[in-house]
């Protein structure tokens, strides 16, 4: 509760400030409407891998003798991902937040396939202005955001439907936090983050999360709708608003420069975040715990955790030039004495088109856009063969090959395949083909002038 007070106070005085700093610029748009639609052509490799821990003979899934972790859906399938309602709210040039709510939600579900169907993605609000990386820096800007939001080291554009393993595994999901930030001058930036800290469990690194102790099993041996995957530990999504125990710290410099044009530059960022992990999480869905008590193992079988520390830290390089774009991103994780490393390197190329063929008054495919992809983790830690989920301690390869072309505008389609790199005890092959047909559509705006600080107390408050 004090943290929330404290949040709301520091919200509204920053409101005050803010919106005088901005009385100058133009008449905001007060609403905007946003919409997407993703569907899919998906092939998984079907693979599997023995377990060795001694599951009660009520475990044992039906039709089967054995455990195995195995491919979370193989085989060929036609699905609609998500459908995405977006509101972007700008009372006032120094004001802006978002509330992104997802439906169907089907790779993104957390941790299980039994998890929540409709799913508020985002909700923030931002006081004071933020400029990013290739936008105009005018003076020293700095503002305050609350509410659940990306972190802020995480790499601002997805350019393929899958993920890497860094990105899956520490900033996937987005955070309960107080953020802030600001800059000096037009070549040094800061952040400082309090948040809620995503809590740790595993899941697959292909599109499907799998089913890791889903709760609506029914025993004895099970009949799985979804099978294990070859999970990694990963950040989970934060599912409730606690601010007093187990509050994590994060903080984080950057520096930048770019062209006059805005078309060209090079950003580098550093962050450190610390919380404590919890004792026991729970989390929709699975019948695990999440942190200590997930890597604590089950039966008297855990990983070689020791203490309870949750440290990460790493950088990030971007780089842009012309129509080649360039992101890389290192971390260092520590989970409770268990620590491995992660580096993820993506490059693309857009190229626009020049067609000039017309469908409904639109140019018809507007660009082309190659993408390749490199991650690895790499684990500092052994563990005992026999601990429920043994990918968690697999170093691992993942090489992402992808492009996607622009058919009109707000229409795309991204081809991609994944090939994956194991050392495992016996051989595991987790290829992935991914076919996405994304749609994007801008609907109702109502452009009105507002006074933030009296918009921002009243909706806070109610």
């Amino acid at each position: 509760m004090k943290w929330g007070l404290a949040a709301l106070s520091l919200i509204c005085l920053m409101s005050v400030v803010l919106s005088a700093q901005e009385a100058n610029e133009e008449k905001p748009k007060l609403f905007t409407i946003h919409g997407e639609v993703k569907a899919h052509y998906r092939w998984s490799e079907d693979s599997r891998f023995l377990l060795k821990f001694p599951f009660p003979p009520e475990f044992i899934p039906r039709g089967q003798t054995q455990v195995f972790e195995r491919t979370v859906s193989p085989g060929s399938s036609i699905e609609v991902s998500a459908v995405s309602v977006i509101l972007d709210i700008q009372p006032a040039g120094a004001v802006f937040g978002r509330i992104r709510i997802n439906f169907i939600d089907l790779y993104n579900r957390n941790p299980t396939s039994t998890d929540q169907t409709v799913n508020v993605k985002e909700a923030w609000l931002r006081f004071g202005t933020r400029p990013d990386f290739l936008q105009a820096v005018e003076r020293n800007y700095a503002y305050v955001l609350f509410g659940k939001a990306p972190k802020f080291e995480r790499q601002p554009d997805r350019n393929m439907e899958s993920y890497g393993l860094v990105s899956t595994a520490f900033n996937r999901f987005e955070d309960l936090q107080l953020q802030a930030g600001g800059n000096f001058g037009s070549h040094f930036y800061w952040r400082a983050q309090v948040s809620n800290g995503n809590p740790v469990f595993f899941r697959d690194s292909n599109a499907l999360a799998g089913d890791n102790g889903n709760d609506d099993l029914l025993f004895p041996n099970p009949e799985l709708h979804l099978n294990s995957g070859f999970p990694i530990l990963y950040d989970a999504e934060a599912e409730e608003f606690n601010f007093q125990d187990h509050v994590e710290i994060g903080a984080g410099a950057g520096l930048r420069f770019q062209s006059e044009s805005l078309q060209n530059g090079v950003d580098l960022l550093g962050f450190y975040y610390r919380r404590d992990l919890a004792t026991h999480v729970d989390l929709r869905g699975t019948f695990y715990g999440g942190d200590l008590d997930l890597l604590d193992g089950t039966g008297g079988i855990g990983l070689p955790i020791k203490g309870k520390d949750k440290i990460e830290y790493g950088g990030n390089a971007e780089f842009h030039w012309s129509g080649l774009r360039i992101f890389a991103q290192g971390v260092h994780q520590e989970l409770a004495g268990l620590k491995r490393d992660g580096f993820e390197v993506e490059g693309l190329l857009r190229i626009s088109l020049p067609l000039k063929f017309a469908a409904g008054g639109k140019h018809l495919f507007t660009f082309l856009q190659p993408i390749a992809r490199f991650s690895i983790i790499d684990n500092k830690f052994k563990a005992s063969p026999l601990f429920v989920a043994p990918s968690t301690f697999w170093d691992w390869k993942k090489y992402d090959l992808g492009v996607r072309i622009g058919i009109i505008q707000g229409i795309d389609v991204t081809a991609e395949y994944s090939f994956h790199d194991i050392t495992a005890s016996s051989e595991v092959s987790e290829d992935e083909f991914l076919t996405s047909l994304r749609a994007r559509f801008s609907g109702f705006t109502w452009s009105a002038g507002f006074q933030p600080a009296l918009w921002a107390a009243g909706i806070l408050s109610a």
